[in-house]
């Protein structure tokens, strides 16, 4: 028999024993390539064995299985390795292993390579086997090079690229190494008989195995599973009892008189006591040994599992996460950075009140971006041999060195990272284990939820509570302040103010929606700067602000408010595109307990305040009192309308439209059918009669421009080309030009600068669409047409005004606004409006 048995199944059993225990082990790539090579191994070295012991079906048989698994064996090493390293290329694997199973076929079918080896009988009477080996065998030599210089590129490559897999992957190199070696030492003398490479390959198993466990793919709870621990308990008790049979024979039939059948069951129930003895010895040691700890671990996460979920605060969220990170892994402090609007990670808890919160981690520090590629969790001596740290600042690498830190977990929102963990080292000086990462991770996953859910609802929350335009409390949140504010400032003083802006609806009128929303940012923003950190704003209506000032008098709160109006009614003074009208605001201030004694009261009287503004003219500031009024009224211009400003510029415009006439005689007369159609249009859309004015002097003023226009462009009787459009074109520019230094008819913009917009957005020279083009521009646009179609020119004849009128039915939605179409051709069919011919 083989003299050296017990080598080749020790090696059978090992491999056996990490197949069972890994084929329960949660599945991945890596852990799959390493099955497989297990499984390699164990047609190597089992085929191997049952061929030296003759099992069924024959010895041949089981030789070139055992081959198959030798030729296998680096096509299992390099997808091994590929998949260890991660490498995303294939490396040819699939090529290989079809190379070898053809190689193999033909050396089946022919023995062409290496014939199966002769049993020969030598003296001694055990059994050994001759190999008859010729030149063709090189091939296979060949084949194994191929595919191990294939696997050496790879590792030389990728493990440039990556320090910590090259560390990694040093065991499995080792094990190559040793398991090459053991094959060499077979042509030494010394070695022969001795199954030196089966031996080597046990060594080299258990490597890997290693490698394994160092990369965190298991936990050592998975070798002492129920089933292995049987194993391991026959196996012990068959060894146990190989040697003590024959005393037991001759105790049992000395001692008792037992016969033969009698002395077999008694010596097979003794095996069976002691294998159940052995299973519960090695199990309870295995529990000790590995389990307490992990059901520990378990336990405080199942506590904090159950903590967090009944909490959306952050803080006490994150207090927890503290807690049992240093309760059950001894870590001696913790340091944490969430995420915040802009994307870096900002320190907001840690084991100390007393360590530095204004610590930052930017949005593409390395340690960041490294565990964005990583599995959750990164060791600090493993991240210290990586090109990432490498590129760090040595501020950065020194304050990490001061607080110690030897591990970082991401907090995950599946790609993004909401909050970073940073621990320093474990109490004993303990290296982090495979427990301690697992475990972290397991937390990691928890506490990832938790902090993503608490984030959600307080920015829903927020969302609640602010105004969604201007970023400012909205109306409900203001009394909930006000409320709370008045509990706690009652016994000092409390102050009010009420913004409100003057005109707004004209505002809106004259300019569109957007740019109201644009104005309504801007005041708020104004409000926001000069209010302070200790006050609170609030948009408290549409055109509406508020102001609460805990610890303020009224003459505080008189001198915020005329700094904040002075300073909005200066914002529109500088714009770029066209002048803007400026805003002012009335303001109205109440004090608590000058003037009210409870929050209703505060609120009630600043309105007042407000309203008596209103009503004295606006743009002032007034103090609410009891019995008396005190106003504070502003430097600024009184209201537009006032008093009639086209009045006073009525002369001027006449004198720019003349100069118009001398070069243009339609222009004249266009532009003051135009200013009748529009206002008219105007009245019967319902706006008052200052927005009807307002539509009548842009319509007078709309082709100022034209007045820049070379003459023989403006009478020219034929199309115009390309370039003399574009030249056209440019008279809304040059009507803005003039009109901006007529300051109090600067409101007309506009409507002049928007009235050739197309409502589909295909006009010029904004390109604005729909609702964006202001409503005084699409009135503008309406009138300029129809009478452009109904007025004979050089460049073509009058139309009738009924096609005139179907054109601008047809057009409607695309050119005209379709609310203003029907009611102007209402107009016309029912004569309000007259149709002005030349």
């Amino acid at each position: 028999m083989y003299s050296y048995a017990s080598v080749p199944i020790i090696a059978l059993f090992c491999y056996s024993f990490l197949l069972v225990s890994f084929l329960a082990a949660r599945k991945n790539k890596i852990i799959n390539s390493f099955i497989g090579l297990l499984v390699i191994m164990i047609m190597w070295t089992g085929g191997s064995f049952f061929m030296r012991m003759g099992l069924w079906p024959y010895e041949k048989f089981w030789f070139h299985v055992s081959l198959i698994g030798m030729m296998m064996m680096p096509v299992g090493f390099l997808g091994f390795i590929r998949e260890f390293m991660e490498v995303k290329s294939k490396y040819r694997k699939g090529f290989c292993s079809v190379l070898v199973l053809i190689i193999m076929a033909v050396n089946i079918k022919t023995g062409v390579f290496v014939d199966a080896p002769q049993m020969k009988e030598i003296a001694t009477g055990q059994i050994t086997y001759i190999y008859d080996i010729h030149w063709p065998v090189v091939v296979l030599f060949l084949t194994e090079a191929f595919i191990l210089l294939d696997c050496a590129g790879m590792i030389y490559k990728n493990g440039r690229r990556n320090a910590v897999v090259r560390k990694k992957l040093n065991p499995i190199l080792l094990g190559i190494f040793i398991l090459f070696l053991g094959h060499v030492l077979l042509v030494f003398p010394l070695f022969k008989g001795f199954p030196i490479d089966l031996m080597s390959g046990i060594i080299n198993a258990f490597l890997m195995f290693y490698a394994l466990y160092k990369k965190r793919l298991f936990k050592l709870t998975l070798l002492i599973s129920r089933g292995n621990c049987y194993a391991l308990a026959i196996v012990l008790a068959v060894v146990i009892f190989y040697n003590l049979v024959r005393p037991l024979e001759e105790l049992l039939s000395g001692l008792f008189h037992l016969g033969d059948s009698q002395r077999v069951m008694a010596i097979a129930v003794l095996v069976m006591l002691v294998t159940m003895g052995m299973y519960a010895i090695l199990k309870k040691f295995f529990d000790e040994l590995f389990v307490k700890d992990e059901l520990v671990q378990t336990e405080n996460l199942r506590d904090f599992s159950s903590k967090v979920s009944k909490s959306l605060n952050i803080q006490e969220i994150l207090t927890e996460l503290i807690e049992i990170i240093q309760k059950t892994i001894s870590v001696e402090k913790v340091y944490i950075c969430i995420q915040d609007d802009q994307g870096e990670y900002k320190m907001v808890q840690s084991t100390s009140p007393l360590n530095r919160r204004d610590f930052v981690l930017a949005k593409d520090h390395p340690v960041v971006e490294y565990l964005k590629k990583s599995d959750g969790c990164l060791l600090m001596r493993e991240f210290k041999r990586t090109v990432a740290y490498k590129s760090m600042w040595e501020e950065e690498k020194h304050q990490l060195a001061v607080w110690k830190i030897e591990c970082f977990v991401a907090l995950k929102d599946e790609e993004d990272i909401i909050g970073i963990v940073m621990l320093s080292n474990k109490l004993k000086h303990e290296r982090y284990t495979y427990n301690d990462i697992s475990f972290l991770t397991s937390v990691d996953s928890v506490s990832s939820i938790a902090v993503k859910n608490s984030r959600l609802y307080e920015k829903a929350y927020e969302e609640a509570r602010k105004d969604e335009l201007t970023g400012l409390l909205n109306r409900k949140c203001f009394y909930e302040v006000l409320d709370e504010a008045y509990e706690r400032f009652k016994d000092s003083s409390l102050a009010l103010i009420i913004l409100n802006i003057d005109d707004f609806k004209l505002y809106n009128q004259l300019y569109g929606d957007q740019e109201g929303d644009i104005a309504l940012q801007k005041v708020a923003a104004i409000i926001q700067a000069s209010a302070g950190e200790k006050s609170y704003v609030a948009r408290y209506s549409g055109k509406e602000f508020a102001i609460i000032l805990p610890q303020y008098d009224l003459h505080m709160a008189k001198k915020l408010a005329e700094n904040i109006a002075a300073q909005i009614r200066d914002m529109n003074r500088h714009s770029k595109e066209y002048a803007l009208k400026a805003l002012t605001v009335s303001c109205g201030i109440c004090g608590i307990p000058f003037s009210a004694s409870n929050p209703h009261e505060l609120v009630n009287n600043a309105d007042m305040a407000v309203y008596h503004v209103k009503r004295s003219g606006k743009n002032a500031v007034m103090i609410y009192s009891v019995g008396q009024d005190q106003k504070f009224a502003m430097q600024a211009p009184e209201p537009a309308y006032k008093k009639s400003v086209y009045s006073e510029y009525a002369s001027t415009i006449y004198a720019l439209t003349a100069a118009i006439d001398t070069k243009d005689h339609y222009t004249f007369s266009h532009s003051k059918n135009v200013a009748y159609y529009a206002s008219e249009l105007a009245k019967a859309y319902g706006m008052n009669q200052e927005c009807v004015n307002i539509v009548h002097e842009a319509g007078l003023l709309h082709d100022i421009g034209k007045i820049g226009i070379p003459e023989d462009i403006l009478n020219k009787p034929g199309k115009l080309t390309d370039e003399e459009y574009e030249v056209m074109k440019g008279h809304v520019e040059h009507s803005i030009g003039i009109i901006r230094h007529l300051p109090s008819l600067d409101y007309v913009i506009p409507a002049v600068i928007g009235h050739h917009e197309r409502y589909d957005g295909r006009g010029y020279p904004r390109r604005i669409a729909g609702e964006d083009i202001p409503i005084m521009a699409r009135m503008l646009c309406v009138a300029d047409s129809f009478d452009a179609m109904i007025s004979k020119r050089s460049y073509k004849p009058s139309m009738e005004v009924d096609k005139a009128l179907g054109i601008l039915e047809e057009e409607a939605g695309m050119q005209f606004d379709p609310k203003l179409v029907p009611i102007f051709i209402d107009l016309v069919k029912r004569q309000v409006i007259e149709i002005q011919l030349d």
